[in-house]
């Protein structure tokens, strides 16, 4: 694999995380070329048991504060609460739109809503391939597979090379929508060359492989088989795909389905 380096010739591209490095949560990386800000998620942390009475805890929004140009784009990878929860109290620095796939975007109108933040003409879905210039960036958008379905992964095309930003990912080459991710793009870019990459890097220290969400369907079938009461199953309320799960095992076995939780209710 050939490595880009930056030229004297080219602009030089800043790359500012303000959160999600060296912990989990508040995912939220600022990208400065010329003039021009974008911002790469914008997430939460749930607050540790040593700050009792804390329930959210936001990135340091300083640095784009001091800047002489307010954030042109906001681009978010999924979901998930240390992705997209910040996004409330981000908005005020941004004077362009947010980009990410339909559920993502679903996930935060409501959010944003909650906070009386218009959102009419600010929100723009983005799917697989599709390409987004925003002053001296291009961003393309790649499918990733991760613990909830439609999530992302963005190559930054920039002046001085591309930066390729995973987003949270594991690789499930069986996943329950069929949308895998697109490890073919990726292999191209790292051909074509890769000035830098932003990986995810949980549990990178574990050895083995990530299951399948479909790995939990025949327990989940020997469960509903043997059991002749009510089911109660715990989970995330983004788990969306172990909802369908659920609910495809219900219809099969001629059970209801009664969700419970704002969260799950929600979604």
């Amino acid at each position: 694999m050939t490595v880009s380096e930056t030229t004297p010739m080219a602009q030089p591209v800043d790359v500012v995380p303000l959160g999600g490095l060296r912990e989990f949560g508040m995912n939220t990386m600022a990208v400065t070329c010329g003039g021009t800000t974008i911002v790469v998620d914008a997430g939460v942390m749930f607050a540790e048991p040593e700050l009792p009475g804390v329930e959210l805890v936001v990135p340091d929004l300083d640095y784009l504060e001091g800047l002489d140009h307010k954030v042109a784009a906001v681009f978010l990878t999924h979901g998930h609460e240390d992705h997209i929860g910040g996004l409330p109290y981000l908005m005020p620095l941004v004077e362009g739109s947010v980009y990410g796939s339909r559920l993502a975007l679903a996930l935060v109108e409501s959010r944003l809503e909650q906070h009386a933040i218009a959102t009419k003409g600010r929100l723009h879905p983005v799917t697989p391939h599709d390409r987004i210039t925003i002053g001296p960036f291009t961003i393309e958008c790649l499918r990733v597979t991760h613990s909830m379905p439609d999530c992302l992964a963005l190559a930054i095309h920039t002046p001085a090379g591309v930066l390729v930003h995973t987003g949270d990912f594991k690789i499930d080459l069986t996943p329950l929508d069929g949308e895998t991710t697109d490890l073919h793009r990726l292999a191209e870019l790292g051909q074509q060359g890769v000035l830098a990459l932003f990986a995810d890097s949980t549990n990178v220290d574990r050895p083995g492989v990530a299951g399948s969400e479909r790995d939990v369907i025949d327990g989940f079938e020997e469960i509903f088989t043997s059991t002749a009461g009510k089911i109660v199953v715990a989970m995330f309320a983004s788990s969306i795909h172990r909802m369908q799960i659920l609910v495809d095992l219900a219809a099969q076995f001629d059970r209801r389905v009664a969700f419970v939780g704002r969260g799950v209710v929600d979604n």
